[in-house]
């Protein structure tokens, strides 16, 4: 691919005990990290949030206490997670919540977390204009997308990588690369807050 290549990204997904970085934390983190147009790494970890996994959670992910209460901490994946973001754009689904839960579990070390952005649920409002949803299910049903693991972070950042390929597949190309360039958030000097438990 053509795109951006003045550009890495770091593709992202979180899986969560909750709605709110404040209060919740990550239980499951899925990476893709794209150099020219092509996938160099792929990491995908379960993570021991201290606390406990909600049913609802469970009930969406899959994700049980018992699955998460053996694996490492975010602070023991730190070094290589912060890697994966080096020189790279931070892109998520509501990039806003991916990236505050990432943001705060960072801060909950001491350690400051602030890269650009770039969200594809506006991605895909500004060049799918036509269509009234952009939540992740419905680009993957009208985009002919594959997922085998809905809900699971490392999939789920697939299809994130397999939509943007696709909107290039489609002769877009030219109308990604501005508008991606549109939209990508500078970074700028993080305001975390934070309930720990």
């Amino acid at each position: 691919m053509q795109y951006l290549p003045q550009h890495n990204l770091a593709i992202v997904d979180v899986e969560t005990t909750g709605g709110s970085s404040r209060y919740h934390r990550v239980i499951e983190i899925g990476i893709l990290r794209v150099e020219n147009g092509k996938v160099v790494k792929k990491f995908n970890s379960l993570i021991n949030p201290e606390c406990v996994v909600p049913s609802f959670i469970t009930e969406i992910t899959g994700i049980k206490n018992s699955d998460v209460e053996d694996a490492p901490l975010f602070m023991d994946m730190q070094d290589e997670i912060l890697e994966l973001f080096e020189d790279a754009i931070f892109v998520a689904h509501n990039v806003g919540f991916d990236y505050s839960f990432i943001q705060n579990e960072f801060a909950r070390i001491d350690r400051e977390f602030n890269v650009p952005r770039l969200c594809t649920v506006r991605l895909s409002r500004k060049l799918f204009k036509e269509h009234h949803h952009h939540d992740l299910s419905s680009i993957i049903r009208r985009m002919g997308l594959m997922c085998e693991n809905r809900h699971r972070a490392l999939d789920d950042a697939k299809v994130l990588w397999e939509f943007i390929k696709k909107i290039e597949a489609m002769g877009r190309g030219d109308e990604l690369r501005t508008v991606m360039r549109q939209m990508i958030t500078q970074p700028a000097r993080p305001n975390v807050v934070f309930v720990d438990y």
